[in-house]
């Protein structure tokens, strides 16, 4: 079973229990580029799991990482076994929080710009972030949009000296999420 299964069953839980309006995103797409000028290497996801709670602004995403598929079968193995071990680390997660959510419309048909700070854990290693996402309402939809880089190091992930030519030092990243209104 999906070990972030059980953590997000809880969080809705005591969502729920509080009466918040909770939004909750199975459409989403987490992309990732890390080549260089000799070669593309790109990945994407599009298992995540996201919850979002307009009033506090709590935000937590958890993304199953050997489900980023690559062009080629031979860099997803790499991915998995060498860089991420997946086995080891099955997810990437972030948690945080809208700065100020209550200054915001989440109902807005024109986009606007959030702060979202919190912790991103990747291989294993939380560190702290702020991030710029653009979020708008479609449809009764919430959409976030986000671009950021990571750097391989802050997370630990080993960048073998052959590799230095094929595997930048920094990943960037795309992330978009859609949410719905949760509904018991």
């Amino acid at each position: 079973m999906n070990r972030s299964i059980p953590v997000l069953l809880l969080l809705f839980a005591a969502f729920v229990a509080q009466g918040q309006p909770l939004y909750v995103s199975k459409t989403n797409t987490t992309s990732f580029f890390a080549g260089t000028a000799v070669e593309d290497i790109d990945a994407t996801n599009t298992k995540a799991v996201s919850l979002l709670n307009v009033n506090t602004g709590e935000l937590s995403i958890s993304i199953p990482n050997k489900e980023f598929h690559f062009k080629r079968a031979l860099m997803e193995e790499h991915f998995n076994e060498n860089y991420m071990e997946s086995g080891k680390y099955p997810k990437s997660e972030f948690k945080g929080k809208i700065k100020n959510p209550e200054q915001y419309n989440f109902a807005s048909t024109t986009p606007f710009t959030v702060s979202v700070t919190g912790t991103l854990t990747i291989h294993g290693v939380a560190k702290e972030r702020t991030m710029e996402v653009t979020v708008v309402n479609q449809g009764g939809k919430i959409e976030g949009k986000a671009t950021f880089t990571i750097a391989l190091s802050d997370h630990n992930i080993d960048r073998p000296k052959i590799l230095w030519e094929k595997l930048a030092e920094t990943v960037n990243v795309t992330t978009t999420f859609t949410y719905e209104p949760y509904k018991k």
